[in-house]
């Protein structure tokens, strides 16, 4: 199925492998637009100050070099950073700088749940509470309408979530907007709606649920981040006289968070074309009041009628999968607009046409194992990948025309994968900057079709992208050790949900079947029993 829009960004299509869409899609087009440029990539390990791990990279022409961690490049300063990690001191300096923001008050350890409702109330419902040092969503309880709400959010985020300071702020109403800024420049901005199901007027909620995470799934940004039925999704779903089994009608959108986070499920919707600018100045000057602060995503609540805008946060490292993969609108090429900012002598480069991607597998699996602390990738290629795809029958299983053939793709410096295509039938893509050699391969096969018990070979066209290097595809191999462990933990974690709703249902039946109504209606069921078995 091919699930890439008109719309979206031409020279990304094919080009983003699996490993990537977990949370790196930021990272693999920068770096990927830098390197289909000629610059050279480096990838390293290094520890952050609270002793984690971190994947950062560079990218270096003849006459200089920077540094990238995620979307943020070094333009970005270590200061920029301290402030931005620190939603309350983030909000002092926008105050200073006359930047929008709502009203607020910040609260530490020592401050009690009484003393934060007390003071909260004074700026009066409704109401957010949020952990100053959050991230992606987490924590962030909006809409709280009164002082249970308020207690039960206090509470959560500090003892479920372990966050110790918070902020409460004044709930503003409109739309949330994220506003891509580099410079002194509007790139991007997406309005994120939160996560929604609409209705068919034949399927259950569960399983609109289940069709929407399936749809995300085709989108490189959205693959790993599906709606995940937990305690505030069945909250809102009962909220609105819904249960899982309940049938929307045709249209009718129901939404299933309070915020409107990627993450958690909500959809990107561009609307740069939409901002006003008023609204786009107050991104700008949010971005300027922040010392060191060179590119970042804003975070906006926008009011449509008035256009006004008031600041949520600012984001160092943003995730710019909903810029370049917005479900609606049109797609932002921000990696360009990067690379062209901090390398702009290789702006004329010619990189769109280029047919290659690298291996982002390598890098996790050489630095997360600990065998090396950096890792260069291969120059990208000199001219365009040509191409062709094999469809072989014979006797020999994938596995084991991999280990036959490994060592000639590799010695050849062939491009492309081995696959198993069906029961009867294994996939070889084989790609090269020199023809000739492709037409040798297909001869080599040929040759050696009695050797390899291969029955015919099939040839036609390719003409997708190609990863730099030869690979075996079977599904895990694309996943690190750390990424199959959360895999398996997901997993299991998944298992345990459907187990529980398993015993939720049974208990229903118990309890139908020992209620009044169901003795009442016995006779009744036992005619149709009857009346079914004569037919």
């Amino acid at each position: 199925m091919n699930y890439y829009r008109d719309d979206w960004l031409p020279h990304l299509e094919g080009s983003i492998p699996a490993e990537a869409r977990r949370n790196r899609v930021s990272l693999y087009t920068i770096a990927l637009e830098g390197w289909r440029r000629g610059l050279r990539l480096k990838f390293y390990q290094r520890k952050d100050d609270h002793n984690r791990h971190r994947l950062i990279y560079s990218l270096q022409s003849e006459k200089k070099i920077h540094y990238f961690n995620e979307s943020s490049g070094d333009k970005n300063t270590d200061e920029a950073f301290e402030i931005c990690g620190d939603k309350g001191l983030t909000n002092k300096f926008l105050e200073e700088a006359n930047v929008p923001i709502p009203s607020g008050k910040f609260f530490d350890k020592n401050s009690t749940v009484d003393d934060i409702i007390k003071d909260a109330e004074i700026l009066g419902y409704p109401l957010v509470v949020k952990p100053t040092d959050g991230n992606s969503g987490k924590g962030v309880i909006a809409n709280i309408e009164n002082k249970k709400e308020l207690k039960n959010a206090i509470c959560h985020v500090r003892e479920k979530l372990s966050f110790e300071n918070l902020i409460v702020q004044q709930h503003v109403n409109g739309d949330e907007v994220r506003i891509y800024v580099l410079g002194d420049k509007v790139l991007a901005a997406a309005n994120r709606l939160p996560a929604n199901i609409i209705g068919d007027g034949q399927s259950s909620i569960v399983k609109l649920i289940e069709y929407k995470n399936e749809f995300r799934k085709q989108i490189p940004h959205l693959n790993y981040r599906p709606i995940k039925v937990d305690t505030e999704v069945r909250n809102l779903i009962n909220d609105a006289g819904y249960t899982l089994d309940s049938i929307l009608k045709k249209g009718e959108r129901l939404f299933l968070r309070k915020i409107s986070n990627v993450s958690t499920g909500g959809d990107p919707i561009d609307v740069t074309d939409k901002l006003t600018e008023k609204q786009k100045k107050i991104a700008v000057d949010a971005t300027r009041a922040i010392p060191g602060l060179t590119h970042c995503g804003v975070d906006m609540i926008i009011d449509e009628k008035s256009g006004d805008g008031v600041i949520l946060e600012l984001n160092t490292r943003p995730g710019i999968g909903s810029h370049l993969f917005p479900i609606e609108g049109k797609a932002r090429d921000i990696p360009k607009a990067i690379i062209d900012y901090y390398f702009p002598e290789t702006k004329e480069k010619k990189d769109n046409c280029s047919n290659a991607y690298f291996d982002l597998q390598i890098v996790f699996d050489t630095l997360n194992g600990g065998y090396l602390s950096e890792i260069e990738m291969k120059p990208h290629p000199l001219t365009t990948l040509h191409a062709t795809k094999l469809e072989i029958t014979g006797e020999l299983d994938v596995l084991s025309y991999y280990t036959r053939l490994k060592k000639y793709f590799i010695q050849r410096q062939f491009n492309g994968y081995m696959k198993q295509h069906d029961n009867e039938t294994i996939e070889i893509v084989v790609g090269h900057e020199n023809r000739t050699i492709i037409d040798e391969c297909k001869q080599f096969l040929r040759n050696k079709r009695k050797n390899l018990q291969i029955h015919n070979i099939t040839e036609s066209k390719w003409d997708q992208p190609l990863k730099i290097g030869f690979d075996l595809i079977d599904g895990l191999n694309q996943l690190s050790l750390a990424e199959l462990e959360n895999e398996y933990k997901q997993s299991y974690k998944d298992n345990r949900t459907l187990e529980m709703e398993l015993r939720r249902l049974n208990k229903r039946i118990e309890l139908m079947k020992t209620s009044r109504a169901w003795r009442l209606t016995a006779p009744i069921r036992f005619v149709k029993d009857v009346l079914n078995r004569l037919k």
